[in-house]
């Protein structure tokens, strides 16, 4: 009778354990030499020590399970867990996500996170999990994206007819046309061969992001627009993570907050000396006059009229 008992309890125990296992896919459309890759694995890292192994998350980089849009469709499927990508490429999910790529929004890091740490940034999150299904957590501030071009670009008026690579969102393809330029939706993981081959002549992103991706060797000039800061966010299907003991809901905070943490860092101590080598490596740095741009976002915001009030919420986060 002990020996059986024994078993079973041997048997519940394994079985117990087996169902704890907790095994994440976590998808983005970065190149393993990004620092968003290096915050995936810190995440998934994290979560590993955190759980005593018990939750386990697998990175997949490069679009490996899909485009953006597809990840995030496979988060409300069921077949991709956790997409790590902005607020605000959920718009075509629900459009308050859109108001994270209106331009000059965020004045600063420090800006970006009060705001999405406070109570503006958690009511937008709260709409997004309870009518979209997306529980975004962790925020990763990438910098203000900067464009770069093949056309010296010294006031707004250059932008005329610019044939530029912009992420598929309503809201940053109307700031570009509002902007004079030609905006053309890609997917990331084309850019840069589409640089290469001249099909664009211009693209916008972080100083990391140009860095790391090599944009110097298919582009000629850098001008400071910082027309938008956005960062990354975990994104998760909200029913899912919610059906999740409190534990692990504890440790994927946790790990996102660590993730977080390791970013912010790097991309604050680096910007400057990412800038000083991308000249280094040959690209021209042109400070360019941003009220001709401010004036015009004004005309953007206003063709969202949906967004216009969370809009000034955010922008008025002290």
């Amino acid at each position: 009778m002990k020996i059986t008992a024994t078993i079973t309890a041997i048997a519940l125990a394994a079985a117990t354990a087996a169902t704890a296992e907790v095994n994440l896919k976590l998808g983005h459309p970065y190149d393993p030499a990004d620092p968003v890759h290096t915050a995936a694995n810190t995440f998934a890292r994290v979560a590993a020590e955190e759980s005593n192994g018990e939750v386990n998350v697998s990175v997949f980089p490069s679009a490996q399970l899909g485009k953006v849009k597809e990840m995030q469709e496979g988060v409300q499927q069921g077949f991709v867990d956790i997409v790590l990508e902005s607020v605000g490429t959920l718009s075509s999910f629900h459009p308050l996500a859109g108001v994270e790529s209106m331009p000059y929004l965020f004045r600063d890091a420090d800006h970006y996170m009060r705001v999405w740490n406070g109570d503006v940034g958690e009511q937008v999150k709260s709409v997004l999990a309870d009518e979209a299904n997306f529980r975004i957590f962790g925020h990763l501030y990438r910098g203000s994206r900067e464009l770069t071009s093949n056309r010296k670009i010294e006031s707004i008026d250059d932008l005329d007819g610019l044939k530029i690579r912009v992420t598929p969102i309503k809201e940053r393809l109307v700031t570009w046309e509002t902007f004079g330029a030609s905006p053309t939706p890609m997917a990331f993981s084309e850019l840069f061969t589409a640089l290469q081959q001249g099909v664009i002549d211009a693209q916008e992103n972080p100083i990391a992001t140009i860095h790391k991706n090599s944009f110097d060797e298919v582009q000629d000039y850098l001008i400071q627009t910082s027309h938008m800061a956005n960062g990354f966010t975990f994104q998760m299907n909200a029913t899912r993570f919610a059906d999740f003991d409190p534990e692990v809901q504890d440790v994927l905070n946790n790990a996102a907050e660590a993730a977080a943490e390791e970013y912010n860092t790097y991309v604050k101590e680096n910007e400057a000396k990412l800038l000083n080598e991308l000249q280094e490596k040959g690209m021209e740095v042109i400070r360019i006059d941003r009220a001709p741009f401010r004036d015009k976002a004004k005309e953007v915001v206003a063709q969202f009229p949906d967004l216009e009030e969370w809009y000034l919420k955010m922008a008025e986060v002290e």
